[in-house]
């Protein structure tokens, strides 16, 4: 519901549809999202050496926190930062990270996990954004 209040801007002329370039652009930010995914995995498993439920915790908690960094990256066709977020968007996606952030941090209602998988899920949102600008501008979207 945010999203309809964002200040994202609009285009000059009238969007076309090629779905095909639309694909494709979303299959760079896809893959890379795959990779975050597996990444976090593997840290969780060797690194942080979890066990399966706090396992569950750090990946669940990666899932949350890709998905709303996410938006912020595919509002915008050129850098997320070209245009500043609506209100409602900020405080709705920082609440929510925020409320997550504790549940997974001091263990309730989940178990417990380190704060490591919102900053990595945050500088992998950062880095996802230059290639999504790249594949964005390769092909005219």
């Amino acid at each position: 519901m945010s999203l309809a209040t964002d200040n994202s801007k609009s285009t000059a002329r009238p969007n076309l549809w090629d779905v095909k370039k639309i694909t494709l652009a979303s299959l760079v930010v896809g893959l890379l999202l795959v990779v975050e995914g597996a990444m976090v995995v593997f840290a969780g498993t060797h690194y942080f050496r979890l066990p399966l439920a706090p396992l569950q915790t750090f990946v669940m908690l990666n899932l949350v926190f890709s998905s709303l960094f996410r938006i912020f990256i595919v509002r915008e066709r050129g850098r997320f930062w070209y245009s500043r977020p609506g209100r409602e968007l900020l405080l709705s996606s920082f609440a929510t990270m925020a409320a997550f952030a504790f549940l997974g941090v001091c263990g309730l209602i989940v178990p417990p996990v380190t704060a490591f998988v919102l900053v990595f899920s945050a500088l992998f949102t950062l880095a996802i954004d230059f290639p999504k600008y790249w594949a964005f501008r390769k092909l005219g979207l």
